[in-house]
């Protein structure tokens, strides 16, 4: 499904390219989002079309309804924030005279940038793999408001990331014996293979969320 390019164009201008949930200045770091899922009968009309940024598009998506916790987004709320925000861009223009807010990416679509970057790194012998956007995932809680299948495929790659970490360590550490370094070898060779398949696994689950229900490219 995708909404008229046209029509987009003219939203996102009149939205000023800034989040209708949040407010932020977005750049090209946005996704006009479809209020009503086509599930639900959603249409590719652009009244059904909610310009949002990453992390707000990433908030909307990822409710749990297995183990709720919070208030879900709704589509009558949706509907309320664009309609405030495109009056508030119209009826007072002044706002924008005010330094724009930086846009960063959500702490999931960072996740995504990690999981790539440790595609490649768990391929180069003694390269610790990175895990700093998964502990600030879990910092703001990113993690457990997940789908418990996309929750697990995570939570298995940072599981096999962090024993991949260790036996690197200990490769590298000075203290660890000539004798032992053949047998540190074979087994880094081996989880390599694992940790790297798990990676794949929650990088391709967590690219088709966040891809999910957004304007598709031509």
């Amino acid at each position: 499904m995708a909404f008229d390019r046209d029509e987009v164009a003219d939203l996102l201008a009149k939205c000023h390219r800034r989040c209708c949930i949040c407010h932020r200045f977005c750049g090209f770091k946005m996704e006009t989002d479809h209020m009503r899922p086509a599930g639900e009968g959603g249409t590719d009309d652009i009244d059904n079309a909610l310009p949002v940024c990453f992390e707000c598009h990433s908030e909307i998506h990822c409710y749990n309804t297995d183990h709720p916790r919070g208030r879900k987004f709704t589509e009558k709320e949706l509907r309320l924030h664009k309609e405030q925000w495109l009056n508030i861009c119209k009826k007072n223009p002044e706002i924008f005279s005010q330094p724009f807010q930086s846009s960063d990416a959500g702490p999931l679509n960072s996740l995504i940038d990690e999981l790539e970057y440790n595609m490649h790194a768990c391929n180069c012998l003694g390269s610790s793999l990175s895990t700093s956007q998964f502990d600030e995932a879990l910092r703001k809680g990113s993690i457990s408001l997940l789908e418990p299948e996309m929750k697990k495929k995570i939570n298995s790659a940072y599981s096999e990331i962090n024993r991949l970490n260790q036996l690197f360590y200990a490769l590298n550490n000075e203290s660890t014996k000539d004798r032992l370094q053949g047998y540190k070898r074979v087994q880094i060779d081996k989880n390599k293979a694992n940790t790297k398949q798990a990676i794949i696994n929650a990088h391709s689950s967590l690219l088709s969320f966040l891809q999910k229900d957004t304007e598709a490219s031509e």
